[in-house]
């Protein structure tokens, strides 16, 4: 028997992320299903990084064919550009993924990055130290005017490309945090997508990457349909508590079982009430 179409009614608090934070470590022990979250697929900035490094290897490449030693520079030049910029991106998806962009202090340089992406587990003090190498090759290519040699070339392009492989199977960037427990829903997906919303199950926590204003919150229900939202906007978050918000919901709820495109999402947060339209 197919589950009855309800229409959610959500009252909406504003909170604090200390405030979330303290009602997230209340619910220690109370969750009774792990890993049935939802999760978002997060598209690649720009280019994304794998096109950018294969520009960079083609341009090794092209530096190796070269006849002449200023072709030969102006090619190398471009795959330390084109894998240093690889690497940027990728760092970048990470921040995007992980929501770390829409908050009151997102980081700005290259240090405040590493820095969250080390508090995230994505990489550790000796690969950022690598990275921060790789980062001084490009710096004197891009600030200090030196053409590198070719064999420069390869080791810069060939450790950015071990390093965004090694960090990329430690923790997939295309994979982003949204829902942590479940609630009863369906969810079509294709080129008409469609949601139902079909009653509330427990307590979820939420990290809303949808404009025009990203929150992070908990969804309390009192009953089937109905709930209270305690939310606090990203803007107004710093990233030291998203990341222990990120923590306690994954500890206590496990990772997310499923992941949909942005859109569909949304789709589904429009008719669960957990977004406005």
């Amino acid at each position: 028997m197919a589950s009855e179409r309800l229409k959610p009614m959500v009252e909406i608090e504003s909170a604090t992320a200390a405030d979330i934070l303290g009602g997230l470590e209340a619910l220690a022990g109370r969750v009774r299903t792990r890993g049935a979250g939802q999760g978002v697929m997060v598209r690649a900035p720009g280019e994304g990084p794998d096109r950018l490094m294969n520009w960079a290897l083609q341009e090794v490449n092209n530096a190796m064919q070269s006849t002449s030693n200023e072709e030969r520079e102006h090619h190398c030049v471009d795959a330390v550009l084109h894998a240093r910029r690889a690497l940027s991106c990728l760092v970048d998806w990470y921040l995007e993924r992980d929501l770390a962009t829409f908050c009151k202090d997102a980081p700005s340089n290259s240090k405040q990055k590493v820095r969250f992406l080390i508090a995230r587990g994505i990489i550790d003090e000796l690969t950022s130290r690598v990275l921060e190498r790789a980062i001084r090759k490009r710096n004197d290519t891009e600030h200090r005017y030196i053409s590198p040699t070719l064999e420069v070339a390869e080791d810069v392009v060939e450790l950015i490309r071990r390093t965004l492989s090694a960090i990329r199977t430690q923790s997939s960037p295309e994979y982003g945090p949204w829902i942590f427990g479940s609630f009863l829903h369906s969810l079509q997906f294709g080129e008409k997508r469609y949601a139902e919303f079909h009653g509330w199950s427990g307590p979820i926590v939420v990290f809303s990457r949808f404009e025009p204003q990203p929150w992070v919150g908990l969804v309390l229900p009192e009953n089937k349909t109905k709930a209270v939202i305690r939310r606090g906007l990203l803007k107004e978050t710093t990233t030291d508590e998203l990341v222990e918000l990120l923590l306690l919901a994954a500890r206590y709820f496990g990772a997310p079982s499923s992941y949909a495109d942005t859109e569909s999402c949304r789709v589904l947060a429009l008719e669960s009430g957990l977004e406005g339209p």
